[in-house]
């Protein structure tokens, strides 16, 4: 069966199913993750705009005003213990603009409480993707999941698993964790804009 394709434009809306035209133009971490948990509070991602864990549940960027430019709210509404972890993405042949991407989580072990992929143009800012995006091309957002990405094969892959104990454990520390989605970030060159093609589960 052919795979879906979830293409995702700005504020995270869903262009459709189908196969869209794709490019193989590689996206790619830029630098180090900062993760915003506790003391560590803040990260600039430009000269003047810097990124915010307001230490109840929601990351905010501000300018060197105090002006709030977007706001990011976790979406199990969780006051605390809620970390942000930033860093940025590079787009190949993409220019004048600079992506990040976000991904919350909230408890000891890690549950993944938002998603977001944000854009810099021009001065202006804005969403390109949201958990919302991700759940449109199959995530469940709602339920207990591990969300991690990165590149494999120079594919830029977004992985959700969740904790179980095998037959027979005991112990906490005997949790495994199996996948239950994946998906590509894909870029979308004629519309400037990323999909999400599902490689896991197949539907």
């Amino acid at each position: 069966m052919n795979k879906k394709i979830f293409a995702a434009l700005m504020l995270g809306a869903a262009l459709a199913t189908g196969t869209p035209s794709v490019s193989a133009a590689a996206v790619e971490p830029v630098g180090e993750t900062t993760f915003l948990y506790m003391n560590t509070r803040e990260v600039w991602l430009t000269e003047d705009v810097s990124a915010v864990d307001l230490h109840n549940g929601s990351l905010c960027l501000m300018d060197r005003s105090g002006n709030r430019l977007l706001t990011m709210k976790n979406i199990d509404d969780a006051k605390g213990g809620v970390g942000f972890a930033v860093r940025e993405l590079r787009v190949e042949g993409d220019q004048g603009r600079r992506y990040w991407e976000i991904l919350a989580d909230v408890g000891a072990h890690g549950k993944n409480c938002g998603y977001w992929l944000i854009a810099e143009e021009q001065g202006t800012w804005f969403f390109m993707l949201t958990t919302e995006s991700l759940a449109s091309a199959g995530y469940t957002p709602q339920e207990w999941h591990l969300l991690k990405s990165g590149v494999v094969d120079g594919r830029f892959i977004l992985t959700s698993s969740h904790e179980y104990m095998p037959e027979g454990a005991q112990f906490e520390y005997e949790r495994q964790h199996a996948v239950d989605w994946q998906a590509e970030l894909v870029w979308v060159p004629e519309a400037r804009s990323f999909a999400i093609e599902t490689i896991f589960p197949q539907g």
